[in-house]
């Protein structure tokens, strides 16, 4: 008789027929079916906590780079793991005895499946909720705090937190639903079973007790950790600074908002430079204010620079923009990759050519540990690079690279004779006056003399950069964003640029700046993003910049003859990009479309 006959035999109404089986049979198979109900438990248990397992660091890393309520999200999935295993722990405490008779092996199996009933019943406690109070709390956290209307991060929280109800709703349905179809129909069969043994002995009654406890505990570390988090933002709002101007103001509660040691901006109306502010610290937990003149590190920003100096050497008919790399690498040969040398100077500034968009490993670790002159580093990280197949085929696919611009930047160098950091000087910051402009970090080694630049460490802490050299990228990708000049000296240039394309300027004619601002494709001109925006009537040029450690935003209006220049002095997109992108939108509702 197999076990559908048993069943079937337990679920006879009438009463006075006896069933008359083989008890040994009858034996074997519950304990093979109650084996085979704890080999899917198990491996059910051990899929859910693996799950808990691996989200924990991935939810560590994740509120590293981003929000600190994510590492709330990763103690509720330890909570969750650590439940599971302490239950089964707890039930190993009971274990099966293997050679009891059919009574007592039927009643541990009725106990076990009562057991994972009232797990299921109330997974809502244990699993569900643990889980998305901390969800819940960044999704709030994150819409209500973002830049925007408030009614608009309303709606979105309201979105996504329906979106995790009836996400939660429909796990705990299918909870339920495993209930009802087949753990309920076992537990009554094994009653029924334990009826016909005709025993009294054995209680087949659930745990009425809600396991409430990895609730409370998730429930209890995220109202601290909010109430902490309060306190400390409230104590740095406390610290900030009162200004009279309102634009100071502005960017002082956006700086605090926003947690930036320092904030600083410029804004450009009719092609004059109307206001320039700054807020905020050199350094974290420093005395020293920061001060319109101080020296930001304006990071890719330098890209435009370095394109400019290239079109007054075009200009100067020292080089063409399409002046290819075979051309003037001559001294490789071979060494040069085939598909290299036909790039041009244009496709390598409008990152067109091929360059990768990461360095090759190897390569950058011999940048950062190379030394010498900046010129013969760059040389050196530029002959690795042509060595090696361009990442994509050349003129086929735009790819944002920093090696580009380092290979443009030797081509320069080699058109001119001169070092790139000497022509940046002679031809573009004495030009326009930009006494301030230089290449790496801005401050002096173990001096508050200029901004630090800082990033985001562990648990959203900011962590000061000392002055160095490792206090920016290597001095091979230099053309690429590596220089530092105060807001003002920035402004000026950004002048210099509306008034190129004007002709107001004899350092460049007009069809050059026509050139420099025209995008070459997929929305990028040469070290400019060309986009439309309504506030600058038509066309933007927009780049920002960032070494990791500072981050600076230009927005230019060519049309209105405007601009809006915002920088911080931390680094990263995912650290300034809200709070300096914040900053510019303000300004520019404040100066430009009053």
């Amino acid at each position: 008789m197999n076990l559908d006959d048993f069943q079937k035999s337990w679920q006879l109404q009438d009463t006075a027929r006896q069933v008359s089986i083989n008890a040994d049979v009858l034996l074997n198979e519950v304990r093979r079916n109650q084996q085979s109900f704890r080999r899917t438990i198990f491996w059910r248990d051990v899929r859910e906590v693996s799950a808990a397992g691996l989200l924990v660091p991935i939810f560590l890393y994740a509120g590293w780079k981003t929000h600190w309520t994510l590492y709330l999200c990763a103690f509720a999935c330890f909570v969750v793991g650590a439940f599971m295993l302490l239950d089964r722990r707890q039930q190993k405490k009971n274990p099966p005895d293997l050679h009891g008779s059919l009574t007592d092996c039927a009643a541990t199996a009725l106990a076990e499946v009562s057991h994972q009933i009232w797990l299921l019943k109330n997974i809502q406690w244990w699993y569900l909720l643990p889980l998305a109070v901390p969800m819940l709390v960044f999704i709030g956290w994150i819409t209500l705090n973002a830049p925007g209307h408030v009614a608009a991060g309303i709606v979105a929280l309201l979105l996504l937190s329906g979106f995790i109800v009836v996400l939660y709703a429909g796990i705990y349905w299918l909870n339920q639903y495993a209930v009802r179809r087949y753990l309920e129909p076992r537990r009554q069969e094994l009653r029924k079973l334990l009826n016909e043994l005709e025993t009294e002995n054995h209680s087949s009654s659930m745990n009425t007790k809600k396991p409430l406890g990895p609730l409370l505990l998730v429930l209890v570390v995220c109202v601290i950790a909010v109430i902490a988090h309060a306190v400390k933002a409230a104590k740095a709002e406390s610290l900030s600074v009162a200004y009279e101007d309102p634009t100071s103001q502005m960017l002082e509660t956006i700086r605090v908002k926003h947690k930036f040691p320092a904030l600083a901006a410029a804004v450009v109306v009719d092609g004059r430079i109307v206001a320039t502010n700054a807020v905020g610290t050199r350094k974290h937990g420093g005395t020293e204010a920061v001060t319109v003149n101080d020296k930001f590190h304006i990071g890719s920003v330098t890209k435009s620079m370095t394109a400019t100096v290239a079109a007054m050497l075009v200009e100067q008919a020292k080089i063409s923009w399409t002046t290819t790399i075979g051309e003037s690498f001559t001294e490789l040969g071979d060494r040069v990759h085939a598909e290299y040398r036909s790039v041009t100077l244009e496709q390598l500034l409008s990152h067109r050519g091929g360059a990768p968009g990461s360095a090759p490993k190897l390569l950058w670790i011999e940048a950062w540990n190379a030394s010498g002159p900046p010129a013969k580093q760059r040389r050196d990280f530029v002959k690795g690079i042509l060595a090696r197949k361009p990442q994509v085929k050349p003129d086929t696919k735009h790819i944002y690279s920093n090696q580009g611009y380092a290979i443009a930047g030797v081509m320069l160098e080699k058109a001119a004779g001169k070092p790139w950091e000497e022509l940046m000087q002679e031809m573009l910051f004495k030009p326009l006056g930009m006494h301030s402009a230089g290449f790496g970090a801005p401050a002096a080694p173990d001096q508050v003399d200029q901004p630090w630049g800082h990033t985001k460490a562990r648990f959203d802490e900011i962590q000061p950069v000392p002055p160095g050299p490792r206090a920016d990228n290597p001095p091979a990708i230099g053309p690429a964003g590596a220089v530092h000049c105060s807001l003002p000296d920035l402004a000026q240039y950004v002048v210099f640029h509306l008034a190129g394309e004007k002709g107001d300027t004899d350092l460049l004619t007009s069809d050059s700046f026509k050139k420099l601002h025209t995008s070459a494709g997929d929305d990028y001109a040469l070290g400019w993003v060309v986009l439309e925006r309504k506030w600058a009537g038509g066309r933007a040029l927009m780049h920002n910049g960032s070494n990791t450690m500072f981050y600076v935003v230009v927005w230019m209006a060519p049309d209105r003859n405007c601009a809006v220049i915002v920088a911080a002095n931390i680094g990263g997109v995912n650290a300034a990009f809200a709070g300096c992108d914040e900053a510019a939108g303000k300004l520019i509702h404040q100066f430009l479309l009053k």
